[in-house]
């Protein structure tokens, strides 16, 4: 099956609302993307949370391996998987792994429906809600963006896989 270019300019988290810049995690040595306040106060745990004095300036680390979630170099403030409230897809080994935060996407969710009809309707599904405004990423998903992009690189990596039957 042919996935369909998405369009995620269309998306008001996707456009490049927040910057292009980035910053090194000194806990993997890997680039981080930029966080909103707004992402780092929905994910945060509350005590955590309250201990931070300025929200701003925070990164995201998408290093699988790394414990560290975000991370704000000039306030030297590390936070890792047990100070967030949610299950960061990236972060996980074991099922299930969250990949799509407003729409209940999962990569075993995924995983199944390719075993059970030979392509995944995720990318399609999530596309029309995105164009919907139905979406909230910067309050759904730890990363504080969209996730179509990874949504549909997961879907091409599973496709390629060869499965039994």
């Amino acid at each position: 099956m042919l996935m369909e270019k998405i369009n995620e300019s269309e998306h008001r988290f996707c456009n490049g609302s927040i910057s292009a810049g980035s910053s090194i995690c000194r806990k993997c040595s890997n680039e981080g993307k930029p966080v909103k306040e707004i992402t780092i106060k929905s994910f945060v745990k509350k005590p955590r949370l309250e201990s931070i004095k300025i929200l701003d300036g925070f990164y995201f680390c998408e290093t699988p391996g790394c414990e560290v979630v975000y991370f704000s170099n000039e306030q030297d403030i590390y936070l890792d998987k047990a100070d967030v409230s949610v299950r960061v897809g990236i972060k996980e080994t074991d099922d299930p792994i969250p990949i799509c935060y407003c729409f209940g996407w999962t990569r075993k969710k995924i995983l199944d429906q390719l075993k059970r009809q030979g392509f995944s309707t995720a990318v399609q599904e999530i596309s029309a809600k995105v164009k919907a405004g139905e979406c909230a990423c910067e309050v759904n998903n730890p990363a504080g963006r969209c996730c179509l992009g990874e949504v549909s690189k997961l879907v091409k990596q599973l496709q390629s896989v060869p499965r039994s039957a």
